[in-house]
């Protein structure tokens, strides 16, 4: 009898950005368990050991970007029996394989298989005992893991550029989040990752000009329609929404501000308090402005659709 155990998302997670950033970029692993109203238990504990695993192994994230890349769990029941003791007992002893691919594609990287022997009270119970004697540092594991980070190296080598040109698109017909999350999960063993870095942050900043400039136009309609104190007032706290800003939106602020300074001496020495705040704090601002391109890029890409998955491996 056979029973499907789990599946382990394998994530590719970015965390840096260039220079600008401490924390290097690596391909890891992402635990999931497909739970089964019949064992709750044991997936339970299932899911802690595989938790383990990516620690143990040094693949751990809590990033959350998915990829196409699973592991999965496939158990055989090789033998099940009730004990001889008082109370009686359920004893099961399963084949355990662990099978490591592209999910959505169905290409199998690497495979491992484990014995292991469970006893107690009912099946879900034996399950469990059975998942508590895997060993995290079992040696085939690790070997398993490192085979197909080796094959996932070779997928982004040959899709690197397609996966580029994809993220292009997208954000052409405006799906910049979709676009973020392709980018993300190119890491640093693709011959493309830095093109892939620098345009996801390039993406980021014309995403944020889009949404800068409707804020501008927001301004402006405003100014417009009440040319006075109270209409730049309003103006400048509209202008507040911006985030982010590029030196082109700058140079849209800086002409609006100016506008309205022409006609109110108030407005104009507001923005020489501005314009010099800006410069003296010019550093500051390009460093928080990259850290939040980042952020912004990672929250949009967690947000994108998951993959369906096409597993055919037993």
């Amino acid at each position: 009898m056979k029973r499907i155990i789990s599946a382990v998302l394998l994530t590719i997670c970015i965390f840096g950005m260039h220079a600008q950033s401490a924390l290097p970029p690596k391909i890891v692993l992402t635990p999931y368990v497909e739970h089964d109203a019949n064992t709750p238990t044991a997936d339970k504990i299932l899911l802690d050991k595989l938790n383990r695993i990516i620690t143990q192994h040094g693949v751990s994230s809590s990033s959350g970007i998915q990829t196409p890349f699973i592991i999965t769990g496939h158990a055989v029941e090789l033998n099940k029996e009730t004990t001889a003791t008082v109370p009686p007992h359920t004893a099961v002893d399963i084949s355990l394989t662990l099978y490591i691919g592209n999910g959505e594609e169905g290409v199998l990287f690497s495979t491992y298989t484990m014995n292991l022997r469970g006893v107690g009270d009912g099946v879900d119970k034996a399950y469990a005992a059975a998942f508590k004697r895997l060993n995290v540092n079992d040696a085939g594991i690790n070997a398993a893991i490192m085979e197909a980070q080796m094959r996932i190296s070779d997928y982004y080598e040959q899709q690197g550029p397609s996966l580029i040109n994809k993220a292009r698109q997208l954000a052409a017909a405006g799906d910049f989040g979709e676009a973020f999350a392709v980018l993300l999960r190119i890491p640093a063993v693709c011959p493309q990752y830095n093109e892939a870095q620098d345009l996801l942050l390039q993406l980021v900043r014309d995403e944020a000009d889009v949404r800068n400039r409707e804020v501008i136009a927001r301004a402006r309609a405003a100014w417009s329609a009440n040319p006075t104190e109270a209409g730049a007032a309003n103006a400048r706290d509209i202008l507040a929404e911006v985030s982010n800003p590029s030196p082109a939106i700058c140079s849209e602020i800086n002409g609006l501000t100016s506008e309205m300074s022409g006609r109110l001496e108030s407005v104009a020495d507001s923005e020489r308090a501005m314009a010099a705040a800006r410069d003296a704090n010019a550093h500051k601002e390009e460093m928080a402005r990259i850290e939040a391109e980042r952020k912004a890029a990672v929250a949009r890409a967690q947000n994108q659709p998951k993959y369906v998955y096409h597993i055919h491996w037993w």
